[in-house]
């Protein structure tokens, strides 16, 4: 369980950035919903925020106590955080390490960018309302999310236990690859909820939130695998750099 405090406290940090958007999401649910059912009454919206944000926390706080306690039993590692805490060495050169991570994020992110306009963006339908990230400011907020929450919650969390029970009934050789598998499906099916909410539900829609978000999930979890959480973290981050802040569309009315 070493290292807990230090993960879910910057994870919750970087929950935190999401206030804004959360904050506007939800002011948005509330007035479609004020539309269609004028005599319902909801909490306000700080206490709906503030209600995410602690289920959040919650949430990242299992993710990281389960992943730490099942780490060392399959393999996986915190590869970087262990080398300067305790300096563990590596079995790869610090240069590597950022050039992976940081490259391998660039490339996914320019690499569903593209599918994304050629395959998708003709094919989508309007937004519903506005949609979440409206910005390339809430870009960068969300990018933190993405980087640190989502990777804490799906692979140090998911991933590490869908591992550690295919090793556990002697499904040693592909214990890996299910996980990256398995995971990246998990990561991709949490996605259409807020893509269902803003363009509305539909084959479209949802191919194309599967297949880009498992794009950037089997990359992860293979750099989680390979690298240490630390590379999926940084790949994570600079892959939604490209994608919502330096690619940012404009909302299509």
């Amino acid at each position: 369980m070493e290292h807990f405090w230090l993960i879910w406290l910057v994870s919750v940090l970087c929950a935190l950035c999401t206030i804004p958007i959360q904050s506007n999401t939800i002011r948005q649910h509330v007035q479609l919903q004020a539309a269609i059912y004028s005599t319902r009454t909801v909490p306000p919206i700080f206490v709906m925020v503030a209600i995410m944000i602690i289920q959040s926390c919650v949430f990242l706080a299992l993710a990281t106590a389960v992943g730490l306690w099942l780490m060392p039993s399959t393999g996986l590692r915190l590869w970087i955080l262990d080398h300067w805490v305790s300096r563990a060495e590596l079995p790869f050169s610090i240069w590597s390490f950022w050039a992976v991570s940081i490259g391998s994020g660039i490339a996914v992110g320019l690499l569903v960018k593209w599918v994304d306009r050629s395959l998708f963006q003709q094919h989508m339908p309007k937004i519903m309302g506005k949609e979440p990230i409206s910005s390339r400011f809430f870009g960068f907020l969300s990018s933190f999310y993405g980087g640190v929450c989502e990777e804490v919650l799906m692979r140090l969390g998911v991933m590490t236990v869908v591992v550690f029970l295919a090793q556990t009934i002697g499904w040693i050789e592909i214990s890996y690859w299910l996980g990256i598998c398995v995971t990246a499906i998990v990561f991709a099916v949490s996605h259409l909820p807020t893509n269902y909410m803003t363009y509305g539900k539909g084959n479209v829609v949802t191919v194309w939130t599967l297949l880009l978000n498992g794009i950037l999930g089997i990359l992860f979890g293979f750099l989680y695998w390979r690298y240490g959480l630390e590379a999926a973290i940084m790949s994570h981050f600079s892959a939604d750099i490209v994608l919502h802040v330096i690619f940012k569309n404009k909302s299509r009315k």
